[in-house]
């Protein structure tokens, strides 16, 4: 954690659904809450630039892989059909969640504002420092030159770890996964829809390094 004392909404706390309401206003501040909102239903607060809002984004390939096997590994989804059949509801946006292509063209559109910072996976992946730099200053702390390093090294263990993690035999962090199971039937139709869809945004991802 950047800012001492914040705490963290966790996976567990937020399936509880709108109990969550009542825990937020019980932790002190600074605190983190993470969120798949859309921006348009975001609390009023967020939009009139009275809290800061950190959306990390990551190119639609590497995304629908990864979004694959996190439906096939949890009990409660136990999602059984086909890659093929999963990445076509997604290009639909026929899965949980909503649309992919709008939750982020919403953010894009903020990405100007002085509370929001619109971080691409890729980036991190490419210069991992110069993000954590962008989040120290974003977030208005300090720190010298040794902690800084401090805090790149154990983010880099803990993306490695996640790289590596046994549970995940496709769907692992590296950009470039999609390479792996995309057909080139598939890859076309995507690029297809993908034009389509983002029309006019000037958004652009990296999709391999």
């Amino acid at each position: 954690m950047l800012i001492l004392g914040s705490e963290f909404v966790n996976g567990s706390q937020c399936s509880r659904g709108p109990q969550v309401c009542q825990l937020r206003p019980e932790l002190t501040s600074p605190r983190l809450i993470k969120s798949h909102l859309p921006y348009r239903f975001l609390p009023s607060d967020l939009h009139n630039g009275n809290s800061k809002v950190i959306y990390m984004a990551r190119n639609p390939k590497d995304l629908v892989v990864s979004y694959y096997q996190f439906h096939r590994s949890l009990r409660t989804m136990s999602y059984r059909g086909t890659f093929q059949e999963f990445c076509r509801r997604f290009m639909n946006d026929k899965l949980g969640y909503g649309s992919w292509f709008e939750h982020v063209q919403e953010f894009w559109e903020h990405h100007m504002d002085a509370n929001v910072l619109f971080l691409k996976y890729e980036d991190m992946h490419k210069d991992l420092a110069t993000m954590v730099e962008q989040l120290v200053r974003f977030l208005g702390v300090s720190y010298d030159k040794a902690q800084l390093e401090s805090m790149v090294e154990h983010c880099h263990q803990l993306i490695d770890q996640c790289c590596n993690a046994e549970a995940l035999p496709v769907g692992r962090g590296r950009v470039g996964l999609w390479k792996d199971i995309f057909t080139v039937s598939m890859n076309e139709k995507f690029d297809l829809v993908y034009k389509q869809k983002m029309g006019k945004c000037d958004l652009t991802f990296d999709f391999y390094l």
